[in-house]
């Protein structure tokens, strides 16, 4: 092999490197925006519980009129539940979680196609791109 296909190839390694690297920056950056929007949202989340136990507090004391209130955070409270559970989602399909032995439960590099501990064949259903 020649110096200069071994000078070519090291550096087609040290591009897709950068490209590997380059990706998981970029999944680290989002993973951490989604996390504080979540946070963000189970704060308003809170707010609207709070306020509709005062509402029903309100109800019980014998406030009348109350009901379209409670239906409105009802349903923004519900639109929160689902917009956290997508973003949660989003974050599992960033951060896919390398396969597990199932045989002896050892957490397993991607690319392993048997166990080192005990030899099981290995089905891994999400491959490190």
């Amino acid at each position: 092999m020649t110096i200069f296909k071994k000078v070519t190839e090291g550096a087609k390694s040290i591009g897709e490197g950068a490209r590997t690297i380059g990706k998981k920056s970029s999944d680290l950056v989002e993973t951490t925006r989604l996390k504080m929007e979540i946070s963000k949202l189970e704060k308003e989340m809170e707010n609207n519980l709070s306020a509709l136990g005062n509402l029903v507090f309100m109800q019980h004391k014998g406030e009348e009129g109350l009901e379209e209130e409670v239906d409105r955070l009802l349903r923004s409270t519900g639109e929160l539940e689902t917009e956290i559970a997508e973003m949660h989602e989003q974050i599992v399909r960033l951060n896919p979680k390398p396969p597990t032995c199932p045989s002896c439960q050892t957490q397993l590099p991607y690319v392993a196609k048997f166990c080192y501990i005990c030899g099981a064949k290995i089905i891994n259903d999400n491959p490190a791109e």
